[in-house]
Protein backbone atom coordinates (compact mmCIF):
# COMPACT_ATOMS: atom_id res chain seq x y z
CA UNK A 1 0.00 0.00 0.00
CA UNK A 2 1.50 3.52 -0.51
CA UNK A 3 2.70 5.65 2.08
CA UNK A 4 0.37 7.98 1.62
CA UNK A 5 -3.57 7.97 1.01
CA UNK A 6 -6.63 10.87 1.21
CA UNK A 7 -9.82 8.20 2.70
CA UNK A 8 -11.48 11.69 3.89
CA UNK A 9 -14.45 13.57 2.18
CA UNK A 10 -14.51 16.24 0.04
CA UNK A 11 -13.82 19.33 2.21
CA UNK A 12 -17.01 20.95 0.89
CA UNK A 13 -18.65 17.57 2.46
CA UNK A 14 -20.80 18.05 5.71
CA UNK A 15 -18.23 16.49 7.76
CA UNK A 16 -17.19 17.16 11.28
CA UNK A 17 -14.27 19.38 10.82
CA UNK A 18 -16.13 21.74 7.89
CA UNK A 19 -16.38 25.28 10.21
CA UNK A 20 -12.43 24.41 11.74
CA UNK A 21 -11.30 27.08 8.71
CA UNK A 22 -13.50 29.93 9.94
CA UNK A 23 -13.16 28.71 13.51
CA UNK A 24 -9.05 29.04 12.94
CA UNK A 25 -9.58 32.53 11.27
CA UNK A 26 -11.45 34.00 13.91
CA UNK A 27 -8.33 32.67 16.52
CA UNK A 28 -5.85 34.44 13.85
CA UNK A 29 -8.08 37.68 13.55
CA UNK A 30 -8.02 37.89 17.87
CA UNK A 31 -4.56 37.13 17.76
CA UNK A 32 -3.37 39.60 14.87
CA UNK A 33 -5.47 42.39 16.97
CA UNK A 34 -3.58 41.48 20.15
CA UNK A 35 0.15 41.48 19.24
CA UNK A 36 -0.73 44.52 16.55
CA UNK A 37 -2.39 46.88 19.49
CA UNK A 38 0.87 45.63 21.87
CA UNK A 39 3.40 46.74 18.72
CA UNK A 40 1.40 50.27 18.31
CA UNK A 41 1.58 50.84 21.87
CA UNK A 42 4.97 49.98 22.00
CA UNK A 43 6.17 52.14 19.41
CA UNK A 44 3.99 55.05 20.03
CA UNK A 45 5.12 55.11 23.45
CA UNK A 46 8.83 54.42 23.00
CA UNK A 47 8.73 57.45 20.62
CA UNK A 48 6.31 60.18 23.25
CA UNK A 49 9.11 58.55 26.07
CA UNK A 50 12.20 59.25 24.40
CA UNK A 51 11.26 63.02 23.89
CA UNK A 52 10.51 63.68 27.24
CA UNK A 53 13.69 61.72 28.79
CA UNK A 54 16.14 64.05 30.18
CA UNK A 55 13.72 67.06 30.08
CA UNK A 56 12.46 69.23 32.93
CA UNK A 57 9.33 71.78 32.02
CA UNK A 58 9.56 74.80 34.86
CA UNK A 59 6.64 76.83 34.83
CA UNK A 60 6.04 80.68 36.47
CA UNK A 61 1.92 81.10 37.09
CA UNK A 62 1.29 84.26 38.53
CA UNK A 63 -1.18 87.29 37.52
CA UNK A 64 1.18 89.98 36.69
CA UNK A 65 2.60 89.13 33.04
CA UNK A 66 5.32 91.60 33.72
CA UNK A 67 6.46 90.17 37.01
CA UNK A 68 6.36 86.69 35.54
CA UNK A 69 7.81 87.38 32.37
CA UNK A 70 10.92 89.12 34.38
CA UNK A 71 11.02 86.21 36.77
CA UNK A 72 11.12 83.95 34.25
CA UNK A 73 14.27 85.85 33.00
CA UNK A 74 15.80 85.39 36.08
CA UNK A 75 15.12 81.73 35.78
CA UNK A 76 16.73 81.08 33.16
CA UNK A 77 19.76 82.74 33.99
CA UNK A 78 20.20 80.41 36.94
CA UNK A 79 19.03 77.10 35.10
CA UNK A 80 21.95 77.71 32.59
CA UNK A 81 24.82 78.55 35.21
CA UNK A 82 23.53 75.11 36.37
CA UNK A 83 26.09 72.35 36.64
CA UNK A 84 24.59 69.13 34.50
CA UNK A 85 21.97 71.33 32.68
CA UNK A 86 22.57 71.06 28.61
CA UNK A 87 20.19 73.42 27.17
CA UNK A 88 17.80 76.48 28.61
CA UNK A 89 14.67 77.97 26.16
CA UNK A 90 11.75 79.64 27.57
CA UNK A 91 8.54 79.10 24.72
CA UNK A 92 7.21 81.64 23.36
CA UNK A 93 3.63 82.64 23.01
CA UNK A 94 3.17 80.78 20.23
CA UNK A 95 4.19 77.75 21.43
CA UNK A 96 2.03 77.77 24.61
CA UNK A 97 -0.68 78.51 22.36
CA UNK A 98 0.22 75.77 20.08
CA UNK A 99 0.25 73.16 23.28
CA UNK A 100 -3.32 74.48 24.64
CA UNK A 101 -5.18 75.00 21.19
CA UNK A 102 -6.31 71.19 21.04
CA UNK A 103 -8.05 71.48 24.60
CA UNK A 104 -9.33 74.95 24.41
CA UNK A 105 -9.83 75.60 20.80
CA UNK A 106 -8.80 78.04 18.24
CA UNK A 107 -9.26 81.62 19.01
CA UNK A 108 -9.98 80.90 22.55
CA UNK A 109 -6.93 81.81 24.31
CA UNK A 110 -7.56 85.62 25.19
CA UNK A 111 -4.77 88.41 26.52
CA UNK A 112 -6.79 87.95 30.14
CA UNK A 113 -6.39 83.88 29.84
CA UNK A 114 -3.88 83.71 33.02
CA UNK A 115 -1.09 81.61 30.70
CA UNK A 116 1.53 80.72 32.90
CA UNK A 117 5.56 81.18 31.21
CA UNK A 118 6.94 77.76 30.63
CA UNK A 119 10.66 76.99 30.59
CA UNK A 120 12.16 73.70 28.35
CA UNK A 121 14.90 72.79 30.17
CA UNK A 122 17.11 69.58 28.93
CA UNK A 123 19.53 67.66 30.72
CA UNK A 124 22.86 66.31 30.44
CA UNK A 125 23.30 62.26 30.23
CA UNK A 126 26.66 62.44 31.46
CA UNK A 127 25.55 64.51 34.61
CA UNK A 128 23.29 64.02 37.48
CA UNK A 129 21.23 66.91 38.58
CA UNK A 130 19.64 67.30 41.86
CA UNK A 131 16.21 68.32 40.77
CA UNK A 132 14.89 68.97 44.79
CA UNK A 133 18.19 71.21 44.96
CA UNK A 134 17.04 72.68 41.87
CA UNK A 135 13.59 73.26 42.67
CA UNK A 136 14.59 74.48 45.83
CA UNK A 137 17.09 76.99 44.09
CA UNK A 138 14.59 78.57 41.94
CA UNK A 139 11.75 79.09 44.03
CA UNK A 140 14.39 81.57 45.54
CA UNK A 141 13.44 83.84 42.60
CA UNK A 142 10.20 83.11 42.67
CA UNK A 143 7.10 81.54 45.32
CA UNK A 144 4.96 80.63 42.19
CA UNK A 145 7.44 78.25 40.25
CA UNK A 146 6.86 74.64 39.50
CA UNK A 147 9.44 72.08 37.94
CA UNK A 148 7.75 69.11 36.12
CA UNK A 149 10.24 66.20 36.41
CA UNK A 150 8.58 63.91 33.48
CA UNK A 151 10.76 60.91 34.89
CA UNK A 152 8.52 60.46 37.92
CA UNK A 153 5.37 60.22 36.23
CA UNK A 154 6.65 58.45 32.97
CA UNK A 155 7.91 55.55 35.42
CA UNK A 156 4.16 54.95 35.83
CA UNK A 157 3.41 55.12 31.74
CA UNK A 158 6.00 52.92 31.26
CA UNK A 159 3.96 50.10 34.24
CA UNK A 160 1.48 50.89 32.30
CA UNK A 161 2.13 50.21 28.98
CA UNK A 162 4.56 46.74 30.21
CA UNK A 163 1.60 45.56 31.89
CA UNK A 164 -0.61 45.87 28.55
CA UNK A 165 1.90 44.27 26.82
CA UNK A 166 2.29 41.27 29.04
CA UNK A 167 -1.60 41.16 28.89
CA UNK A 168 -1.61 40.81 25.40
CA UNK A 169 1.18 37.94 25.45
CA UNK A 170 -1.31 36.44 28.05
CA UNK A 171 -4.31 36.91 25.45
CA UNK A 172 -2.09 35.32 22.81
CA UNK A 173 -0.58 32.10 24.67
CA UNK A 174 -4.52 31.89 25.64
CA UNK A 175 -5.47 31.62 22.51
CA UNK A 176 -3.11 29.23 21.45
CA UNK A 177 -4.67 27.03 23.96
CA UNK A 178 -8.09 27.48 22.89
CA UNK A 179 -7.02 26.61 19.60
CA UNK A 180 -5.15 23.55 20.51
CA UNK A 181 -8.22 22.25 22.01
CA UNK A 182 -10.73 23.19 19.01
CA UNK A 183 -8.58 21.03 16.54
CA UNK A 184 -8.58 18.00 19.11
CA UNK A 185 -12.14 18.37 19.34
CA UNK A 186 -11.98 18.59 15.92
CA UNK A 187 -10.27 16.07 15.61
CA UNK A 188 -11.56 13.26 17.56
CA UNK A 189 -15.01 14.13 16.20
CA UNK A 190 -13.68 13.70 13.08
CA UNK A 191 -12.45 9.87 13.68
CA UNK A 192 -15.42 9.10 15.40
CA UNK A 193 -17.61 9.90 12.14
CA UNK A 194 -15.03 8.17 9.88
CA UNK A 195 -14.54 5.26 12.54
CA UNK A 196 -15.94 2.75 10.22
CA UNK A 197 -13.50 3.61 7.24
CA UNK A 198 -10.48 3.52 9.55
CA UNK A 199 -10.94 0.26 10.37
CA UNK A 200 -11.39 -1.25 7.17
CA UNK A 201 -7.98 0.49 6.42
CA UNK A 202 -6.58 -1.10 9.25
CA UNK A 203 -8.01 -4.46 7.89
CA UNK A 204 -6.13 -3.40 4.29
CA UNK A 205 -2.83 -3.06 5.92
CA UNK A 206 -2.67 0.96 6.35
CA UNK A 207 -0.02 1.89 9.28
CA UNK A 208 -1.03 4.49 11.94
CA UNK A 209 1.50 7.03 10.28
CA UNK A 210 -0.52 6.64 6.72
CA UNK A 211 -3.78 7.61 8.47
CA UNK A 212 -2.53 10.33 10.29
CA UNK A 213 -0.80 11.93 7.64
CA UNK A 214 -4.26 12.17 5.78
CA UNK A 215 -5.62 13.56 9.07
CA UNK A 216 -2.66 16.24 9.15
CA UNK A 217 -2.71 17.32 5.85
CA UNK A 218 -5.83 18.20 6.21
CA UNK A 219 -5.90 20.30 9.22
CA UNK A 220 -3.19 21.85 7.95
CA UNK A 221 -4.98 23.34 5.35
CA UNK A 222 -7.80 24.13 7.19
CA UNK A 223 -4.60 26.29 9.26
CA UNK A 224 -3.50 27.97 6.89
CA UNK A 225 -7.14 28.85 5.27
CA UNK A 226 -8.39 30.15 7.99
CA UNK A 227 -4.58 31.85 8.97
CA UNK A 228 -4.89 33.57 5.87
CA UNK A 229 -8.60 35.03 5.82
CA UNK A 230 -8.07 36.31 9.86
CA UNK A 231 -4.56 37.72 8.84
CA UNK A 232 -6.75 39.87 6.22
CA UNK A 233 -9.26 40.63 7.99
CA UNK A 234 -7.18 41.85 10.73
CA UNK A 235 -5.35 43.95 8.67
CA UNK A 236 -8.52 45.42 7.38
CA UNK A 237 -9.69 46.37 10.30
CA UNK A 238 -6.29 47.68 11.73
CA UNK A 239 -6.01 50.42 8.81
CA UNK A 240 -9.48 50.88 8.79
CA UNK A 241 -8.77 52.18 13.12
CA UNK A 242 -5.81 54.46 11.96
CA UNK A 243 -8.26 55.89 9.38
CA UNK A 244 -10.85 56.77 11.75
CA UNK A 245 -8.10 57.61 14.26
CA UNK A 246 -7.15 60.04 12.03
CA UNK A 247 -10.19 61.82 11.04
CA UNK A 248 -11.36 62.22 14.60
CA UNK A 249 -8.25 63.34 16.44
CA UNK A 250 -8.16 67.02 14.94
CA UNK A 251 -4.85 67.37 16.02
CA UNK A 252 -5.44 66.43 19.82
CA UNK A 253 -4.32 62.85 19.45
CA UNK A 254 -1.22 61.81 17.04
CA UNK A 255 -2.03 59.06 15.00
CA UNK A 256 0.03 56.30 15.61
CA UNK A 257 2.44 55.07 12.65
CA UNK A 258 2.50 51.14 11.90
CA UNK A 259 6.25 49.79 12.92
CA UNK A 260 6.67 48.20 9.34
CA UNK A 261 9.44 45.91 10.08
CA UNK A 262 7.26 44.75 13.31
CA UNK A 263 4.25 44.30 11.92
CA UNK A 264 5.41 42.06 8.80
CA UNK A 265 6.42 39.38 11.71
CA UNK A 266 2.12 39.25 11.49
CA UNK A 267 2.69 37.18 8.38
CA UNK A 268 3.89 34.10 9.41
CA UNK A 269 0.92 33.83 11.70
CA UNK A 270 -1.10 31.93 8.76
CA UNK A 271 2.19 29.61 8.86
CA UNK A 272 2.43 28.97 12.69
CA UNK A 273 -1.45 28.18 13.22
CA UNK A 274 -1.44 25.53 10.12
CA UNK A 275 1.92 24.08 11.91
CA UNK A 276 -0.18 24.15 15.17
CA UNK A 277 -3.25 22.53 13.58
CA UNK A 278 -1.70 19.90 12.07
CA UNK A 279 1.00 19.05 15.26
CA UNK A 280 -2.26 19.09 17.23
CA UNK A 281 -4.22 16.17 14.60
CA UNK A 282 -1.27 13.83 14.49
CA UNK A 283 -0.87 13.43 18.03
CA UNK A 284 -4.27 13.80 18.61
CA UNK A 285 -4.60 11.06 15.58
CA UNK A 286 -1.50 8.68 16.98
CA UNK A 287 -3.16 8.71 20.34
CA UNK A 288 -6.21 7.74 19.48
CA UNK A 289 -5.64 4.82 17.08
CA UNK A 290 -2.98 3.39 20.01
CA UNK A 291 -6.01 3.39 21.88
CA UNK A 292 -8.09 1.35 19.19
CA UNK A 293 -5.63 -0.99 18.58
Amino acid sequence: MRNSFNFLPNEKSREATKLLPWVMAIMVYLSALAATGSLLLHSGFEDWASSLQGRITVQITGEDRDQITAQSLEIQKALRETPGIRSVRILSDEEISALLEPWLGAGNITDDLPVPVMIDVETSEDMYVNLEALESKIKQLSDSVYLDDHAKWLTHFYDLAYSIEFTAIGILCMILIASVGIVIFGTKSSMSEHKGTIAIMHLMGAHDQMIAKAYQKRFMIYGLKGGVIGLLLAFITVFGFLNLVQDLSGGLVETPTLPVLKMSMLLIFPLLFAGLTMLTARITVMRELGRMV
